[in-house]
């Protein structure tokens, strides 16, 4: 079925959609905000809590301090924004813990993934920061090391050579828990503009390791998973997605059962239509453009609540 574009609607079409579920999952970066927030955003989820829907926020960039996540809320004007979000490195440190994991974590991450699984109480290990600068001293970094029981990608984007070695030198060993976060190929930095996303070196392990690795940031199922766990959800049809991305925020909307929104900041609506098998079940230029409609929708559900 073709994607609806719900800029289109009325009050009445738009209430029966916000009628079909009772969760909403958001992605940040493209949908919330870029450099700043987009105008309406805090509007936007003020109006959908109204109408009693609960929302999580999930983003697969673990490179923002806490801080730095908190300050971008309150300039959405989203209250408890950080106290509702999920990254992949509190689903990986998660992870691991439920596991009883008590060995040495390799990081091939961004610092605060490091700071995060260790704020869990795991050791880390990462680096180096630079290669060798002649190839026969890439030797010592096929060392293994038995102390590191789990090797962990998640936006490094000061990846290297020897990082990649040690990788698949302690990946060789088949109980080494193979994770991995953002797996992005592309990073799109603003609309025009993409760069190459740290995901596309998980491939290169894989292939060197014959392995395939844990995924637990978007498209993977398993972060589905883990926001309706947090969240109580229990039916994931109940669930609306949104997000920016097709591949990332479509991807899983759609492994994981949920209904999908994608906002149209960094995709063109042909660059929707042109994807060859995953397509949004709604599509809107932006969620502040939806304020307006969304307010007629509270005032039919003030008067229809009045009524009985």
């Amino acid at each position: 079925m073709e994607p609806i574009y719900l800029n289109s609607l009325n009050s009445t079409e738009f209430k029966k959609i916000i009628d079909s579920f009772d969760y909403v999952f958001s992605d940040c970066d493209g949908v919330i905000w870029s450099d700043v927030p987009y105008p309406g955003v805090g509007e936007f989820f003020h109006r959908i809590k109204q109408l009693g829907k609960t929302v999580q926020f999930v983003s697969n960039n673990s490179v923002r301090s806490r801080k730095k996540y908190e300050d971008l809320f309150d300039a959405a004007n989203i209250k408890c924004g950080f106290e509702n979000l999920i990254i992949p490195s509190i689903a990986i440190a998660e992870y691991l813990n439920a596991s009883n994991f008590d060995k040495t974590v390799y990081c091939m991450t961004c610092p605060e993934t490091i700071n995060i699984l260790k704020s869990y109480g795991l050791k880390c290990k990462n680096g180096p920061e630079d290669g060798a600068e002649l190839y026969t001293s890439y030797l010592d970094y096929f060392d293994d090391d038995d102390e590191i029981g789990a090797v962990v990608f998640d936006n490094d984007y000061n990846i290297n050579l020897a990082k990649m070695y040690k990788a698949i030198t302690y990946l060789r060993r088949p109980e080494v828990i193979y994770l991995s976060g953002a797996s992005d190929h592309y990073v799109y930095l603003k609309r025009g503009y993409i760069s190459l996303g740290p995901g596309l070196f998980n491939n290169v392990v894989n292939e060197e390791t014959n392995r395939v690795p844990i995924v637990l940031g978007k498209p993977g199922e398993l972060l589905g998973e883990f926001a309706m766990k947090r969240s109580g959800v229990t039916e994931p049809s109940r669930v609306l997605f949104i997000g920016d991305m097709i591949k990332q925020d479509v991807g899983l909307g759609k492994v994981a059962g949920f209904k999908t929104l994608l906002v149209l900041t960094n995709h063109t609506r042909e660059d929707m239509m042109a994807h060859p098998h995953l397509k949004p079940d709604f599509y809107a230029d932006s969620l502040g453009s939806l304020v307006p409609i969304l307010n007629n929708v509270c005032l039919l559900d003030i008067k229809a609540k009045s009524s009985i």
